[in-house]
């Protein structure tokens, strides 16, 4: 999450603009990162990566009582190190305590750029089983069987036999 130290609005050509200072960011939206890879997708490994940063990060919003809302590719700035991700969110949609449904939405939005991030439907078929296990062909009750929360997923995939 991108932290904002102040914010000030000022006034500019007789308009009020809020002005947000945060922390710079190193990186590039997901979106563009994936576009840039071969045949736009990352290998299945590198995606189990992406996944679980994804899932470490979302889980300790979650710890925190809040919620992302509004997870997708162009909500996610990305840079790699090594074999993983250091990821900054975007655009939280929501603050506020979070209900079971607002757990179980973000939960399934990280399985949905985890599926994009894998070249989509388009390659789903080609994956290893381990892969389908996880997206579940994108059915929403079949995802939430498995993983009713961030900590349940990153769990998972740190005991996955792979």
């Amino acid at each position: 999450m991108i932290q904002y130290h102040t914010s000030e609005v000022i006034r500019y050509q007789n308009e009020e603009i809020t002005l947000l200072v945060s922390e710079f960011v190193e990186g590039e939206l997901l979106s563009d990162y994936l576009k840039r890879q071969p045949g736009q997708r990352l290998a299945a490994f590198q995606a189990l990566h992406l996944l679980h940063a994804l899932a470490e990060g979302i889980e300790c919003i979650h710890a925190m009582k809040e919620y992302h809302g509004d997870l997708h590719t162009d909500n996610i700035i990305v840079q790699r190190v090594g074999l993983g991700f250091e990821l900054k969110l975007l655009d939280f949609y929501h603050w506020g305590a979070p209900k079971p449904i607002n757990i179980h939405e973000d939960v399934i939005d990280m399985v949905k750029i985890f599926h994009e991030a894998i070249g989509g439907t388009k390659h789903y078929s080609k994956q290893p089983e381990q892969i389908k296990l996880i997206c579940r062909g994108l059915k929403h009750s079949l995802i939430l069987k498995n993983f009713k929360s961030a900590g349940q997923l990153r769990e998972y995939l740190e005991r996955m036999s792979w």
